[in-house]
């Protein structure tokens, strides 16, 4: 059960979710992969992350080399990270990412909705071979990349801040400025 700010903040999030979007995203998913989603519930369909990598497959084939069919938890996590870095190398936005735990915890639905929709307009313009059914709005990045993308920022909001203090250690110590005078 949730208390406070956490119920606050999850009641805010579910006013934003958009149940004819993510019937909209079903139906692009069902027809470019090829997957149907049945009586299950969306978070479901996704969870393992088997559906997700069929679906970067369709678009571009081969862009997820290894697709995991273990139904161990840390292999369908592996599955919806090997999505999101295709999802990046198609064109979506780091904005429009979602965490891993937001898919596979139900987290935040919306945000895994969100990401599917920007994907289905990247693709139509850093993937103009795929013939498949058009969808959202075509975004137009001059090269595909976010302009922090490239600049060595660390972008794994799951690591956490001790990740972040390790990538910015300083590489000089005082005691080797120190020149001995004797």
């Amino acid at each position: 059960c949730m208390y406070g700010i956490d119920k606050d903040l999850k009641a805010k999030q579910n006013a934003k979710y958009d149940p004819e979007l993510e019937r909209e995203v079903t139906e692009w998913i069902e027809a470019v992969a090829n997957q149907k989603k049945e009586d299950k519930s969306f978070a479901e369909w996704l969870k393992d992350g088997q559906v997700l990598c069929a679906l970067v497959n369709a678009i571009k084939p081969g862009i997820v080399k290894k697709v995991n069919t273990s139904a161990m938890p840390f292999k369908q996590m592996e599955n919806i990270t090997y999505f999101m870095n295709a999802a990046r190398e198609l064109g979506v936005p780091e904005s429009s990412m979602f965490g891993t735990p937001d898919l596979y915890e139900e987290k935040n639905i919306g945000s895994v909705v969100t990401c599917l929709f920007q994907l289905g307009g990247a693709i139509q313009v850093s993937t103009p071979e795929f013939k498949g059914p058009k969808f959202g709005l075509a975004l137009n990045h001059a090269d595909g990349k976010d302009k922090k993308r490239g600049s060595g920022l660390l972008t794994d909001m799951s690591s956490g801040f001790q990740t972040t203090m390790d990538v910015a250690r300083p590489t000089d110590r005082a005691d080797y400025c120190v020149r001995h005078m004797g």
